[in-house]
């Protein structure tokens, strides 16, 4: 977050920045990536790999979000079951615990939320309807953007442009 205050002859402008999960959803866009949970794990390791993604939610029969299946999840399975997880049911190993955040959630809150429950994908939901997904890889480019943004501003302002 970049507090800055800008003092001139006539002029005292104070704004606060910090960026939210919509920030991230307006450059990233709502797609998300989804399959049933009584598809094979087989079938979700095509989706992820096709897709370059790390992460596919979960849906039950009424299309409700009942878990999340990541890349661990597989690697999991494949280790538990070693000749046969390609034939498993997505429901037997994924993630049930699904965290979820909103839009205006600041990056501050889901990075924290991020690391305590140590997962790197977190759908975004919106008055119960799922709007997207941020990664943490999401998260690092949206603070790589911020961090440019505040050394731009204060580079021109010590150099008197602004």
């Amino acid at each position: 977050m970049l507090t800055v205050t800008i003092l001139s002859k006539k002029i005292i402008f104070m704004a606060e920045f910090s960026m939210k999960v919509s920030d991230i959803l307006k450059s990233k866009g709502p797609e998300v990536f989804t399959i049933g949970e009584d598809k094979l794990l087989s079938e979700a390791l095509k989706v992820l790999v096709k897709n370059k993604i790390g992460v596919l939610l979960v849906l039950n029969f009424s299309g409700i979000i009942s878990g999340i299946l990541s890349e661990r999840d597989i690697l999991r399975a494949s280790y538990e079951n070693p000749y046969d997880y390609l034939n498993l049911p997505v429901r037997e190993f994924m993630t049930l615990n699904v965290i979820i955040v909103e839009p205006d959630d600041t990056l501050d809150y889901v990075e924290r939320i991020m690391t305590t429950n140590k997962c790197r994908h977190l759908p975004v939901i919106s008055n119960k309807v799922l709007i997207g997904l941020v990664s943490i890889g999401d998260l690092i480019k949206a603070e790589l953007t911020e961090t440019r943004f505040e050394n731009k501003y204060l580079k021109d302002y010590i150099s008197g442009a602004i």
